[in-house]
């Protein structure tokens, strides 16, 4: 209001730009001392006049180009293959640096551990009202949780810890036995929808199971698929899906976590699952898959990281902590081929005849 009284009471004055701006007059009234900048139209830039020259030519400072704009044009304005020159070694320790950064990030060690003894272990009718989502372990089950839970602590001592589990209920069981004994200590765990069991169908009827599983061995157990199920394959293909979550846990540590990196994985899951998880990361072939025995209730898988950053597969925990190989082969006790303990991009082979190249590729279906 007051502004405006001002602006009606000052003598008319002539102005450019914007006509009849009572506000710009009102405040050359109150602040008679400080000069105001009056809008004028923007300038228009002649052909060929650069728009410094303009921009100096109405009095207005031309600012120079900062030191990094100048440097930058010049890089721009070099070959290609003196940047390459220039710049490729620099590229090249920066990608070093982030391979040991990642192979540092990694945990030692990766755990598997199946579920406890089940009450669908022990009575297959069970199947028929209970789904398998929702079975529970047996007394005995929770003791043999319990008992690998001290196994793992013994192993990782006070070290830090992540759980992956599947939302089954006879594995969060087991979980719930295992972690009584990191009471007290801080863990991390996470629930994994694509660890669970392989689906073997709805509601199951036992006398109906029995004939699937004898067609399976004829069919092939990885390839197999169940009624309303998955076949092997489909189990495969969300473990190797799994396992690209697992590098990004393990190579971006402080994507999740601010904290120093995870230094154990344990993976609460099933027995094919097991089986199927090293098979994606070792790869092993369908017929090396199908000579991997199915862990035993409880039973205890650990890989452990080499110097090169990747794991090799260490064997089974027994009741005393010592370490055993996984049961494989027809009678559970050879060793595991060399090239299954860790992983390999490629196997290299040689033959010197086409039955020679017959029986090699054998092996891989």
């Amino acid at each position: 209001m007051l502004i405006a009284t001002l602006a009606a009471l000052a003598p008319p004055r002539p102005s450019v730009g914007f006509a009849g701006a009572p506000g710009l007059q009102a405040l050359r009234l109150l602040r008679p001392q400080l000069p105001l900048r009056e809008c004028r139209p923007a300038p228009t830039h002649t052909a060929g006049r650069p728009p410094a020259v303009a921009r100096a030519a109405l009095g207005a400072p031309v600012r120079q180009a900062g030191l990094v704009p100048r440097l930058w044009r010049r890089i721009a304005g070099l070959p290609v293959k003196v940047l390459l020159l220039v710049l490729g070694p620099f590229l090249l320790l920066l990608d070093a640096r982030k391979e040991t950064n990642h192979r540092n990030a990694r945990p030692k060690r990766i755990i598997l551990v199946r579920h406890g003894e089940s009450a669908g272990n022990v009575d297959k009718t069970r199947y028929q009202a209970t789904p398998d989502s929702r079975m529970p372990l047996t007394e005995e089950g929770v003791q043999q949780a319990t008992a690998a839970g001290e196994r793992i602590r013994s192993l990782i001592k006070d070290e830090s810890v992540r759980f992956f589990f599947s939302p089954y209920t006879r594995t969060l069981q087991t979980l719930k036995a295992i972690l009584q004994s990191f009471r007290g200590n801080s863990v991390y765990i996470t629930s994994e929808p694509r660890l669970r069991e392989q689906d073997f169908g709805n509601f199951q009827n036992p006398q109906r199971m029995e004939e699937i599983y004898k067609e399976r061995k004829r069919f092939g157990r990885f390839y197999y698929r169940f009624p309303d199920g998955e076949a092997g394959t489909d189990v495969y293909d969300r473990v190797a899906e799994f396992w690209s979550s697992l590098y990004r846990f393990m190579d971006q540590p402080s994507r999740w976590r601010s904290e120093a990196p995870i230094e154990n994985f344990v993976v609460v899951t099933h027995g094919l699952l097991m089986r199927i998880f090293c098979m994606c990361y070792f790869r092993w072939t369908v017929a090396e898959f199908e000579q991997v025995w199915n862990p035993g209730n409880c039973e205890i898988w650990v890989l452990e990281k080499m110097p090169s950053g990747r794991y090799e597969i260490v064997g089974r925990m027994n009741d005393d902590d010592s370490v055993r190989p996984i049961k494989f082969g027809a009678d559970q006790g050879q060793p595991l081929h060399e090239h299954m303990k860790s992983p390999l991009a490629a196997r290299e082979v040689t033959f010197d005849s086409p039955e020679a190249l017959d029986r090699m590729l054998e092996a891989y279906q």
